[in-house]
């Protein structure tokens, strides 16, 4: 098997039918007036919105943005972007004050007052570690400073799956996630969290290099398809692919489709040009973070 971009092409207007199909039914299906996407500014999120507006109309979706204070400041206006583009409802939901009452905020970065001073000091500790700290946490492994910075930051998307469910009731909308496959193999996402937790997932069984290929054929600002990958909820990362995993998200794809058509590392890592460590933590990301796609495990009892 060959590892080249090649492998991800898809038929987009196709699959752009059958996403807006499954959005349809699925409103229609749950007897929901319309439908909630949780918006941050991002080339996911966005994809899902203007796929959502395509299926059942502007008039039906409603954008939630939720900021928090140690956010990242530019996110707002990508999200206001793309809400006015699409001229959809948009709700804001500051998560800042719910976040202090859990103590989020109780952690060493948050004494840093300015937002360059937090990215810089994040990015110098994460140069400096001699193992990759999300691997660490990961395989249980982290040091009690890691699991605290992690427990902190992953709170924020367990709250805002909270707030997102609390006005998609009240409204009675169908919420949209934003998960897909190159985020979902890895663990790159926050477990009972926002990108996580949806009564959809549109853009799950695609990896991330196919998504681009959607969001260029249903029209997502160009603003928006030159960000970078951008996870919001850390300080000092601006690339969560190369900044967490140390790979582009083109490279981490590869990888991935490699793993998953049975490829050993080695295979692996002369095709894409990288060592094969590099494949090794991979892999060992897939197979650690199995208990984030199936949780509450529970015995079968015969």
């Amino acid at each position: 098997m060959k590892l080249s971009s090649d492998i991800f092409e898809i038929d987009v207007a196709s699959y752009v039918d059958r996403l807006c199909d499954f959005i349809r039914e699925n409103r229609i299906a749950l007897n929901r007036d319309g439908i909630l996407v949780p918006l941050s500014g991002g080339l996911d999120s966005s994809t899902v919105l203007l796929l959502c507006i395509r299926a059942v109309g502007k008039d039906r979706v409603t954008a939630l943005f939720m900021p928090e204070r140690q956010g990242n400041p530019k996110a707002a206006d990508y999200a206001r972007l793309v809400s006015e583009r699409c001229q959809v409802r948009t709700i804001v939901r500051d998560i800042t004050s719910i976040l202090l009452s859990l103590g989020t905020y109780k952690f060493i970065l948050s004494r840093l007052q300015f937002r360059f001073v937090q990215d810089r000091a994040v990015q110098t500790y994460m140069k400096l570690s001699a193992k990759n700290p999300f691997l660490q946490v990961m395989n249980g492994s982290a040091s009690e400073l890691e699991r605290a910075g992690y427990a902190k930051f992953m709170s924020k998307q367990r709250v805002r799956a909270v707030v997102e469910y609390l006005i998609a009731e009240e409204m009675n909308l169908l919420v949209a996630g934003c998960a897909h496959k190159s985020e979902d193999m890895v663990g790159l996402f926050v477990k009972f969290g926002a990108d996580d937790i949806a009564d959809i997932m549109p853009l799950k069984h695609l990896y991330r290099s196919q998504i681009v290929q959607l969001a260029k054929f249903i029209g997502v600002p160009p603003e928006i398809l030159n960000r970078t990958p951008n996870p919001d909820i850390i300080p000092g990362v601006s690339d969560k692919y190369v900044d967490i995993l140390g790979l582009p998200c083109e490279m981490l794809d590869l990888v991935l489709f490699g793993i998953e058509h049975n490829m050993d590392d080695h295979g692996i890592a002369m095709q894409v040009s990288l060592p094969v460590k590099s494949v090794q933590d991979i892999r060992s990301l897939v197979e650690q973070t199995e208990h984030m796609r199936n949780p509450s495990r529970s015995i079968t009892w015969v």
